[in-house]
């Protein structure tokens, strides 16, 4: 007899990760004795009372495995064609979801695909699940089953545009390995959407912000007032699109970030219902937990952007994730990459630059975290930024191995009268390439605007002069970032808030 014992995303011609011990999974009978054959030797297994099952493999070393064969309870599974490299985990809201389908440079990377530039790169993406009913288990939406896909110019436009230039420069720095990149991501989501709602109760002060406001916006409402609600939403989505189309039209010179400035950006958010993505906790039950079983070399985190109404509470939710999510995946010290937001202005007054202030301090904090800053690379009112290749390539660097593990980052501040200095970490050699604007933190606790500074640089050490009684200094705290200071690598120097001493 032949079933399904494995979790979806372990199929035939799949990458697991080379050099490293790693994970199957799936469901079975309750308490049944699970069998994996792999690589000439048998492992055994057996479920929990609810029929979950999990296996701890030996790291393989070759890139290639014929066959590996999973049998519990009279069913038999078997996967063929195995390749074994570096598995990336992709994961966050929108900006790491834009397809390379929709990348201003998406015709040049399908030519390079055509030619075939860019072997060994594969891809495997989550089904995006809204909701899955806990009494019938049927899912909203109904999504097709995915599948791994081999990169080419016919599948490559379906994957992250980021994740498809970062696994792209990977390859070019060390052409022997296999790439993968495994999608779990969702667009206009909160941090607080892919982390256990239990966590989210458990902590007041999140509770308060997304669990309260969500059951408030439910309570009492039968299903046909929530369809009202959003066929209502839905009908001013298409008014947008169709004024933005209308505007585009009458003004072909203009782009889509003018337009948008003009005509207005796109009805956000929709109406809360209990079957919504959006609702606290909904994609760590949908999506979550489609990669519990699995193992990854890399995990990259890029998100926030939805978080910006609410950027104080932003630190507690980014450290409650890193904690989750590494548990979920079994590995303490799993590499992370956070993604730094880039530049967008239509936000409330810098609450982009706390976000990012919240990823530099994480980063600074953790072990096996490091900082890769986009922040120069956005558009002033565009927040879904249409090249990626820069932003992929410069995460590739990052990941290499071959170079600096993180951006640039200013620490060991000196201020002595009125002169400051700080060293920068992840350089060798500085650049200014334009001019330096800072804002200094007064003695009555005021920030004062940004002013243009004297600033040399040598090595990697910036000076600059400071007033006597400044208290604080800002670089690039703000929600679209004048950055002026740079490596050799030609990466920023990473946005921050500095506060030298309590009033």
């Amino acid at each position: 007899m032949t079933g399904k014992l494995l979790a979806d995303i372990f199929q035939s011609g799949m990458v697991l990760p080379i050099h490293k011990d790693f994970r199957l999974g799936g469901q079975t009978a309750s308490r049944a004795v699970v069998t994996v054959s792999f690589a000439g030797r048998d492992y055994q297994s057996q479920a929990d009372e609810q029929g979950h099952w999990q296996i701890l493999l030996p790291a393989y070393d070759k890139q290639e495995l014929n066959e590996l064969t999973v049998a519990s309870h009279g069913q038999k599974q078997t996967l063929k064609n195995l390749h074994f490299g570096r598995v990336i985990l992709f994961s966050g809201q929108s900006n790491i979801e834009y397809r390379l389908k929709d990348d201003a440079e998406f015709a040049q990377a399908k030519a390079e695909l055509a030619v075939g530039s860019h072997p060994k790169l594969y891809y495997y993406n989550c089904p995006q699940i809204d909701y899955r009913d806990p009494e019938t288990g049927a899912v909203k939406p109904d999504v097709a089953e995915e599948k791994w896909h081999e990169v080419n110019a016919e599948t490559a436009g379906d994957m992250s545009a980021i994740g498809f230039y970062c696994l792209a420069k990977l390859q070019e720095l060390d052409p022997s390995q296999i790439y993968a990149a495994v999608d779990c991501f969702k667009g206009g989501t909160s941090a607080s959407n892919w982390l256990p709602v239990d966590l989210l109760k458990a902590d007041p002060e999140l509770k308060t912000a997304f669990i309260d406001p969500y059951e408030a916006a439910v309570k009492g409402k039968s299903w046909a007032d929530f369809d009202a609600e959003t066929a209502k939403w839905q009908a001013a989505v298409d008014q947008h699109n169709v004024d933005l189309k209308q505007y585009l039209d009458q003004h072909p010179e203009s782009s889509l970030s003018q337009a948008k400035n003009i005509v207005g950006h796109t009805p956000w958010p929709p109406p809360m219902r209990p079957d919504s993505y959006l609702r606290p906790g909904a994609l760590y039950e949908t999506m979550v937990s489609q990669i519990q079983d699995i193992t990854v070399t890399d995990w990259v985190w890029y998100q926030g952007e939805n978080d910006t109404d609410r950027p104080r509470h932003y630190s507690k939710l980014l450290n409650l994730l890193l904690n989750t999510w590494r548990r979920v995946l079994a590995d303490p010290s799993l590499p992370v990459k956070l993604i730094q937001l880039p530049g967008y202005a239509d936000n409330p007054e810098n609450s982009v630059a706390m976000i990012r202030q919240t990823q530099l301090e994480t980063a600074a904090s953790r072990p096996y975290v490091d900082l890769v800053s986009i922040a120069d690379l956005g558009e002033a009112h565009n927040i879904h930024p249409t090249h990626k290749r820069e932003a992929g390539q410069r995460l590739a660097l990052c990941m290499s191995g071959l170079s600096y593990p993180a951006t640039p980052t200013a620490v060991a501040f000196k201020k002595e009268g009125d002169h400051l200095s700080f060293k920068v970490t992840n350089s060798f050699l500085l650049e200014v390439k334009n001019e330096v604007k800072v804002s200094f933190l007064t003695k009555e606790g005021t920030w004062l605007p940004y002013q243009a500074v004297k600033a040399q640089v040598k090595g990697q050490e910036v000076s600059l002069d400071c007033p006597n009684d400044a208290l604080g200094l800002r670089y690039g705290y703000a929600n679209y970032p004048d950055l002026a200071v740079y490596n050799e690598l030609d990466s920023p120097l990473t946005a921050f808030e500095k506060v030298f001493s309590e009033k």
